[in-house]
Order: C-alpha cells, then structure tokens, then sequence
C-alpha cells in the first residue's frame, strides 16, 4: 500500500517537473521568435535604395567574392591510362598478327600458284609426249 502511494508522488512529481519543462520551451522559442535575428525579413536582400548598409546584415551588404580554384585533374586515372594502353598493346598485336596472316596467306596463294603452275606444265609435257609418241601414230597409220 505504501508503494502505490510513493509511486503516485513519484507520478505526480513527474507530472509537475515535465509541466514546468514544457513551459520553460514554450517561453524560450516564443522569446527567440520575437527576437531580430528570427525575423523572416533578415533572410531577405534588401531592394530599397535609401536603406543603409550598416543595418544590413553582412552577407546581404557585402559584395559577392571571386573565387579562382586552380587545380590539374588528369584527363584519365590510372585504371583509364592502363586500359588505354592495354588497347594501344591489343590494337599492336592485331596489327603485328594480321601482317603476319596476310603475308601467310600471300604464301599459300605463291605455294598454290606454283603447285599449279607445275601441273600445268606436267600436264603440257604429258600431252606433247603422247602426241610425239609412235602409239599414237602407228594407231593412226592403222585407221
């Protein structure tokens, strides 16, 4: 029974201490809100002409300020650089392998046009051997 009520002082303790709480805020931003500096006006440029800067704020009195960066940014990175010259190295060994196939097949194309070459004149020395050959005349002297 004597928990029930120290708990209940406890509460009502509690209750009072977050009233007092609230109040404090509530006076705290109601106070700010009627200060200067939360005027909604401070937040912006001043258009009149008669209105002196020495009641502006700074940043609406003061001019803008130029501001030069000067700094080097590499085209590529590293990754980009070594790819590139992956591809310069790809682009190389495709140039190199395809003289190299076609001088290849420049001498497939001569290596044929040889075997041909050949048989053709195998063929012709075939031929005027048969026609010099005495089985073909004798054969035409019995017809």
């Amino acid at each position: 029974m004597h928990i029930v009520k120290i708990m209940k002082i406890v509460y009502n303790c509690f209750l009072v201490f977050l009233l007092v709480a609230m109040q404090k805020l509530y006076g705290a931003l109601s106070n700010r809100l009627e200060k200067e500096e939360a005027n909604f006006m401070n937040f912006m440029p001043s258009n009149s002409l008669l209105y002196p800067l020495d009641f502006q704020q700074n940043w609406q009195a003061s001019e803008p300020i130029p501001v030069t960066i000067h700094y080097d940014v590499p085209s590529y990175g590293h990754k980009d650089l070594l790819m590139a010259l992956e591809s310069y190295n790809d682009l190389e060994n495709y140039q190199k392998e395809s003289e190299e196939n076609k001088r290849r097949i420049i001498e497939e194309q001569n290596r044929l046009e040889d075997i041909l070459w050949n048989k053709i004149q195998l063929i012709k020395m075939k031929d005027k051997m048969f026609h010099q050959s005495k089985h073909l005349r004798t054969y035409k002297d019995k017809i």
